[in-house]
C-alpha cells in the first residue's frame, strides 16, 4: 500500500486536475413544507446523495416543479462541492392550481442534481441611495377543518378546487364565529390596511310566489373587525366569492385583534313569519398592512411597496447583521447605519423579502436520493405495472414473483420515484397517470395491461388540522350543510395504527366530480388513450397500510390462482338485492343471462312483509362460506352495509355488515364481490373502514377482489350485466373483463366511480372447460349424453333440473368414473318439467372441471351415425338411431354407446 504522505501527494494532484475530471452524478430530493431561506451543509447533502461529492460549483442545479431556483452556493475556495461548503436558496410553499394548500401533497419538492451549463445563481447586491421605500407584509389565514363535497355545477372534471374550509357559518348559530390574530410590526400610521375574505354559499332560497323579484339574495354575510362592522356581503349561488375590504390603520392593533363573521336572521319577504335558510362556508381571510420596519430574524417575510430605486431600511432587533434575501434572485446584505438600523439594495414593487442573519436558515422536511432508473425510457416494456409506497415494497415483491412465474413481465416501482420521474417529485396522482401514460404510447412492448397501486388513498392529507383532532369531519349530503349539522368520523384503533406511517394517503387516488360530490376514481389512472374516459389499462388497488395487510391480500391471491379448490362452488353466483321491486327485476334479468352460460344462481331477496332478516343473514353468510364465484349485490346500501329490506331498524335490514366479513370462514373458496351500489368501497375515507375494504383485506377469507363505488351512484342492470359475462368469460382476468365491460357504457360516472379492489390479474376459478352436453336417442327412456373434456375422468356430477323460466327445480349428484356418460331425465312429479339441465363435473384426482348447459327438447328417433363421437361436432345436433351395445354406467343406469355398427 502507498505510505500516507503518498496518499497526500496523489490527493493533492487530483485537486490540480480540471474539474470535470472529477465524478458527479446522481440527484437529490428536498422536502419542505413552509415558505423561507434553506441551507443544506455538505455533509446533508451527501449523506443521501454521494454522488454530488466534488461536483463543480457552477454545475450544482436546483429546480422545482421544473423550472430554475437561483442558488447560493458558500464554497471554500476550491471551485468544487466538498467538506464544509453548503447550499442556500428560497423555498416556497406548495400551493394548489386554485386553492393556498395543495389538495394533494403538503410539501413542495426540489431537485438538486449536476449538469453542465449555466445555472440560476442568488447574486448579492450592496445597498445604495438614501430615501427609505416603504413596507408591507401580506398574511394568509386558513384552516382546513371542515370538508364539502362540490357537485358537478362546481367542479369539472380535471379541476381542483378548494373542498376544505375553516368554519360553516348560518343563520341559526347561536354566536358569531370569531378568531383572533396579531399584526406584527403594524405602522402606526400610514397607508390602510386591506382584508380579503374568502367564502363559498351553499344554501339556496328557493321563491315560493309567482312574483319573482320578491326573492332576496340567497346569502347575507357581515364582516367585523374588532367590534367594527366593515360591510355586509350578499351574493347568490354557491360558487366561490373573493372580496376585498379597506380597513382604517386606527381599527387595528398589533396583537389581538379579532374578526367577526355572523349571517343574519332574515324574514322572507312571502311569510314574515319564516327565516331564510342561510349557509356559508368560510374559507381564508388574508391581511396586507403596512410595516413600522422593526424587525429580528424570525420575522415573517416582507413586501416592498413601489417599485422605485429608494433602499430598504429597517431596525434590526437580533444581535447579529441581517441579509435579505429576495425572491427576485437577490441576496441584499445589511449596511448598518447605527443604532441597529440598517439598510439594504432598492427592490422593485412587490418584491418578497426574507430576512436572515447568521446561520438561522429553515432546515427541510427531507431528502433522500432520487433513483438512477430512467423510466420514461426503460430498455424493455412490461404487462405489468406494481406501484407501491415504499413502506410496502417487500410485501408485495412475492405477488410480483407469482406473475413473473406465469410468463407476465412486471416492474415494481417505488411511487416516490414516479413522483420524481414524472412530477417533479410532488407527490400527486397525475404522476402515476403520466407514468402509465408514458409506458402505454411510449415504451417498448409490450404495453402495460395491469396497474396494481399498493397503499390506501385518504381525501384528507392534513388530519393535524382538525380543531378536535379525534375526528375528520365532512359533509356527505346537503342536509348535513344545513344548520345543526356536520358529519363527525370518529378515528378509530384502524387508523390510529395506520398514522405511524404517517397517515393513510399512501397512494393518492384522483377526485371525480360526480353529480353528488366528488368520489375516488383509480380509473383515470388507466384512461390514457386520448380524451376517452374508458380506461385502456386494467387498474387495481391494495388500499391498505401495514405490510402485513398486503402480506395477507398477497397470500390468499396466490393461493386462489396456484391452488383452485374444485367443487360445484365454481359455477354458483349469489344474487343479493333488497325489497325493492326495480333492483328485483334487474336482478333476475342478469341471473337469466348467466344461467344461459350453465351457471348457477343462487338468490336472496328481500320482502318488506318479512319480520326480520335471520333467514337472509343465515342464508348469505352459509352461502359464502361454502363458496361462491360470483356475488352480486344490487340495491341500496353503504360504507358499512349492505340492506336487504326496508329501513327498519326494529327489523334488522342493515343486513351483511363489517362485523359479518370478519366471521366468514370461506378461505379456499374466496369469490369475487360485485357490491352494485352506493359508496360500499370508499376507500380515500381517512378514519373509516367500508364493507368493500373489509371482503379484501380479511386473511384468509372474504373475497378475491371487490368492485364497488366509492360515492353515491343508481346501479345500472345493463353495466351489471356486461360485468359478469365479461368476468365469466373462460381464462378472462378479472381486471380486463372490467375494462371491456366499462367499454360498453356511456356513463361516465359509473366508469369513473366504481373501482377494483384487489389484484387485476386474477382469473376467477370457473369450469375451465365446456361439457358437451346432448339428447339421448331413446325416446322410451329419456337422457342426457355427456361428455367431458379429456379421456379419463374420475369425480362427481352435480345435475341442476331448470323449468321454462331457468328456475331451478331439482338437483341431483353423481359419481362417474369416465368421461363419457348418460344420465337419465328425472320424473319430478306434478306440475314440474324440466325444460333444461345444467351440468357441474369435478375430477378428484385434480382442478379438472366442466360445465354445461342444455335445452330438453322431446327425443324422437332418427337413422344412425357412423360414430359415437359424431354428435359431438355441434351441440345442436341430435343423433341418429342406431342398434346398441350397452355399457355399464353408475347408480344402476345404462350408457348408449354407438359404436357404429349397422
Amino acid at each position: 500500500m502507498p505510505s500516507f504522505p503518498l496518499l497526500r501527494i496523489i490527493a493533492h494532484v487530483f485537486c490540480l486536475l480540471p474539474l470535470p475530471a472529477f465524478a458527479c452524478n446522481g440527484s437529490l430530493h428536498i422536502e419542505l413544507t413552509n415558505a423561507g431561506v434553506y441551507a443544506l451543509s455538505f455533509d446533508e447533502v451527501t449523506s443521501k446523495q454521494p454522488g454530488l461529492a466534488g461536483c463543480a460549483i457552477e454545475q450544482l442545479n436546483l429546480e422545482s416543479q421544473g423550472k430554475p431556483v437561483p442558488l447560493r452556493v458558500v464554497d471554500n475556495g476550491n471551485g468544487r462541492f466538498d467538506e464544509g461548503d453548503r447550499i442556500e436558496w428560497i423555498g416556497e410553499r406548495l400551493h394548489g392550481p386554485t386553492s393556498w394548500f395543495d389538495s394533494f401533497s403538503i410539501n413542495n419538492a426540489y431537485l438538486l442534481s449536476a449538469s453542465a451549463g449555466t445555472h440560476a445563481r442568488l447574486t448579492d447586491r450592496a445597498s445604495s441611495g438614501t430615501r427609505a421605500a416603504s413596507l408591507q407584509r401580506t398574511l394568509h389565514f386558513e384552516q382546513e377543518n371542515l370538508m364539502i363535497r362540490l357537485d358537478q355545477n362546481q367542479q369539472k372534471p380535471g379541476e381542483e378546487p378548494d373542498v376544505w374550509h375553516w368554519a360553516k357559518l348560518t343563520h341559526a348559530d347561536p354566536q358569531p364565529f370569531t378568531t383572533e390574530f396579531d399584526l406584527a410590526d403594524l405602522a402606526a400610521r400610514g397607508a390602510d390596511a386591506s382584508l380579503r375574505i374568502n367564502v363559498r354559499g351553499i344554501s339556496t332560497i328557493y321563491v315560493m310566489v309567482q312574483d319573482k323579484s320578491a326573492k332576496p339574495r340567497d346569502h347575507s354575510l357581515e364582516v367585523r373587525v374588532n367590534g367594527r362592522l366593515l360591510k355586509q356581503l350578499t351574493w347568490d349561488g354557491r360558487d366561490e366569492l373573493t372580496e376585498t375590504l379597506v380597513v382604517p390603520i386606527a381599527d387595528l392593533n398589533a396583537k389581538g385583534n379579532r374578526l367577526t363573521l355572523s349571517v343574519p336572521k332574515r324574514a322572507l319577504p312571502w311569510n314574515k313569519d319564516e327565516t331564510a335558510v342561510d349557509v356559508v362556508m368560510f374559507n381564508w381571510a388574508e391581511w396586507r398592512y403596512p410595516l413600522a420596519g422593526t424587525l429580528d430574524a424570525g420575522s415573517a417575510p416582507l413586501q416592498t411597496v413601489r417599485s422605485d430605486t429608494a433602499p430598504v431600511e429597517i431596525n434590526w432587533t437580533d444581535a447579529q447583521s441581517p441579509v435579505l434575501y429576495g425572491d427576485d434572485g437577490l441576496r441584499r446584505p445589511g449596511e448598518a447605519l447605527g443604532n441597529g438600523r440598517y439598510r439594504f439594495a432598492a427592490a422593485a414593487g412587490g418584491t418578497t423579502l426574507y430576512p436572515v442573519s447568521g446561520s438561522a436558515f429553515a432546515a427541510p422536511t427531507l431528502l433522500r436520493a432520487m433513483t438512477a432508473v430512467d423510466w420514461r425510457s426503460p430498455a424493455s416494456g412490461y404487462d405489468y405495472l406494481i406501484v407501491s409506497h415504499a413502506s410496502l415494497i417487500d410485501a408485495v415483491r412475492p405477488l410480483a414473483a407469482y406473475h413473473e412465474s406465469r410468463g407476465l413481465k412486471v416492474a415494481v416501482i417505488d411511487v416516490a420515484d414516479v413522483y420524481d420521474v414524472f412530477n417533479h417529485g410532488i407527490t400527486h396522482p397525475q404522476a402515476v397517470r403520466n407514468l402509465v401514460d408514458q409506458a402505454w404510447h411510449n415504451w417498448p412492448q409490450p404495453r402495460p395491461r395491469f396497474l396494481l397501486l399498493v397503499g390506501d388513498a385518504s381525501f384528507d392529507i392534513r388530519s393535524e388540522t382538525y380543531n378536535d383532532l379525534a375526528y375528520a369531519k365532512f359533509a356527505n349530503n346537503p342536509q348535513e350543510l344545513q344548520p345543526g349539522h356536520f358529519s363527525g368520523i370518529p378515528a378509530t384503533a384502524y387508523e390510529n395504527a395506520s398514522k405511524q406511517l404517517g397517515g393513510r394517503n399512501l397512494i393518492p387516488t384522483w377526485q371525480y366530480p360526480s353529480p353528488e360530490g366528488q368520489s375516488a376514481s383509480d380509473n383515470w389512472f388507466g384512461a390514457v388513450d386520448g380524451d376517452d374516459y374508458h380506461p385502456v389499462v386494467a387498474v387495481g388497488r391494495f388500499p391498505v397500510v401495514e405490510p402485513a395487510e398486503v402480506t395477507a391480500i398477497v397470500d390468499k391471491t396466490i393461493k386462489y390462482m396456484s391452488q383452485p379448490q374444485a367443487g360445484t362452488w365454481r359455477r354458483d353466483v349469489m344474487f343479493i338485492t333488497d325489497e325493492s321491486e326495480y333492483f328485483r327485476k334487474a336482478s333476475d334479468s342478469i341471473a337469466t343471462s348467466i344461467g344461459e352460460q350453465g351457471f348457477l344462481a343462487d338468490k336472496i331477496y328481500a320482502s318488506p312483509d318479512e319480520a326480520d332478516n335471520v333467514a337472509h343473514q343465515s342464508a348469505i353468510k352459509d352461502g359464502l362460506n361454502a363458496g361462491q364465484l360470483l356475488v352480486h349485490f344490487i340495491g341500496h346500501g353503504g360504507r358499512f352495509i349492505w340492506r336487504t329490506g326496508p329501513p327498519d331498524l326494529r327489523k334488522n335490514h342493515d343486513l351483511f355488515t363489517l362485523d359479518d366479513v370478519s366471521q366468514l370462514s370461506n378461505g379456499n373458496r374466496l369469490p369475487m364481490v360485485l357490491s352494485m351500489t352506493c359508496y360500499s368501497a370508499p376507500f380515500d375515507n381517512p378514519t373509516e373502514d367500508s364493507i368493500g375494504e373489509r371482503f379484501l383485506r380479511e386473511a384468509d377469507k372474504g373475497a378475491i377482489a371487490v368492485f364497488a363505488a366509492s360515492w353515491r351512484n343508481a346501479p345500472s342492470t345493463a353495466f351489471s350485466t356486461a360485468l359478469v359475462k365479461e368476468l365469466l368469460n373462460p381464462g378472462a382476468t378479472i381486471g380486463e373483463g372490467i375494462v371491456r365491460a366499462k367499454k360498453q357504457i356511456d356513463d361516465r360516472v359509473l366508469v369513473e366511480m366504481y373501482n377494483l379492489l384487489g389484484d387485476p390479474a386474477v382469473v376467477l376459478e370457473r369450469p375451465r372447460a365446456d361439457a358437451r352436453l346432448m339428447l339421448s336417442a331413446d325416446a322410451w327412456n329419456p337422457g342426457v349424453l355427456v361428455a367431458l373434456p379429456g379421456l379419463r375422468f374420475s369425480g362427481q356430477v352435480a345435475l341442476d333440473w331448470l323449468d321454462e323460466s331457468r328456475q331451478l327445480i331439482a338437483t341431483s349428484t353423481y359419481r362417474a368414473e369416465q368421461s363419457t356418460f348418460r344420465v337419465p331425465i328425472p320424473r319430478l312429479g306434478p306440475g314440474k318439467v324440466a325444460h333444461f339441465v345444467r351440468v357441474y363435473a369435478s375430477d378428484e384426482a385434480g382442478v379438472a372441471d366442466a360445465s354445461g348447459v342444455l335445452s330438453l327438447q322431446p327425443v324422437r328417433p332418427v337413422k344412425a351415425r357412423s360414430s359415437w363421437f359424431g354428435w359431438l361436432g355441434s351441440a345442436n345436433e341430435k343423433p341418429l338411431a342406431t342398434d346398441t351395445v350397452k355399457r355399464g354406467g353408475f347408480d344402476g343406469d345404462e350408457v348408449a354407446d354407438t359404436t357404429g355398427n349397422p
